[in-house]
């Protein structure tokens, strides 16, 4: 089993995160796997998820805080969403 796999679910499952919040972690997991980081708007992760872009911000709030995500340039429309891996 991968370990960063592994690491993704015992994570969470110590977190209590909300649902939504993994789901978009996963997402952002997916779209970081060939360039390393993960860029998107919020608009265009609402639409994935059939939420709204106040859940993302959310969502996202709730991530970096838990030290899951690092973003670079958060206000730009260019900003890079790493993940985590330690």
């Amino acid at each position: 089993m991968n370990n960063h796999f592994f690491f993704f679910f015992v994570t969470m499952y110590k977190l209590e995160l909300p649902k939504s919040a993994i789901m978009l972690y996963a997402i952002l997991y997916g779209n970081a796997n060939k360039l390393g980081y993960a860029y998107g708007s919020n608009k265009y992760y609402a639409k994935l998820l059939r939420c709204s872009e106040r859940t993302i911000s959310n969502c996202i709030k709730i991530l970096k805080d838990n030290n899951l995500i690092k973003i670079n340039n958060p206000r730009s429309f260019r900003r890079k969403i790493y993940i985590v891996t330690e």
